[in-house]
């Protein structure tokens, strides 16, 4: 039976994806690269340290890894205001979620000013006692170290626990975990491999509605 809910932040609950490759982006164009799709697609969900070795390595950068990274991330939380909004339904399945009386936390590959960051913009901050991000464990996705984290804060054993995923990594990250999963994929950015996902489904509305089934089913 579940007994919490995990939730992926980026692309799944809030509608930030094209905003974080605007960030990259940008900061590349001050290196004179453009990021082409296939990086695109194989950084998606992954650790902002990993994304920024993969860039590093595949275009030659001269920065360090920290270096990039802390480049990204104050350009993506300086520009936060309007373009990181929540995906339809969000409100609605926590809502549920806390009727429900069912743990919830946050595990992110997101390091934690910008998860922070993303929240108290959008009012939302107040509603996770739990938030695990990438710079908090050893491996990011799809290593599950993330998901495993979150379940040891709620103090719930992983195969009790209902992952809520939009990129690959992550569903591989809550599969390696022994969590059940739910892809729910942003189609405003790319068509990936979703398959080891347990379900898929359209939105975060449909998800709140099959909640109850989900609970004693998974």
């Amino acid at each position: 039976m579940i007994q919490a809910i995990l939730f992926d932040l980026d692309g799944l609950m809030f509608d930030s994806e094209p905003h974080s490759l605007a960030s990259w982006e940008a900061v590349l164009k001050e290196r004179g690269v453009q990021l082409d799709q296939l990086t695109i697609d194989s950084i998606l969900g992954r650790r902002i340290d990993a994304t920024a070795r993969t860039l590093i390595d595949k275009y030659q950068l001269p920065d360090t890894v920290p270096g990039l990274s802390e480049a990204k991330t104050e350009y993506q939380i300086a520009h936060l205001a309007g373009n990181v909004k929540p995906m339809p339904g969000l409100v609605e399945l926590l809502d549920e979620v806390d009727r429900r009386g069912l743990k919830k936390a946050i595990a992110s590959s997101g390091i934690r000013p910008y998860v922070e960051a993303v929240l108290r913009v959008n009012g939302l901050r107040d509603r996770f006692s739990v938030i695990i991000t990438g710079d908090q464990v050893a491996h990011g996705k799809p290593a599950p170290d993330v998901f495993l984290a979150a379940a040891r804060a709620l103090n719930v054993e992983p195969q009790h626990c209902l992952v809520l995923e939009d990129a690959s990594a992550g569903v591989q990250a809550a599969k390696a975990g022994g969590m059940y999963c739910i892809a729910v994929p942003d189609h405003s950015v790319a068509q990936l491999d979703l398959s080891q996902a347990d379900r898929i489904m359209s939105s975060l509305n449909d998800v709140r509605d099959v909640l109850p089934q989900l609970i004693t089913a998974a």
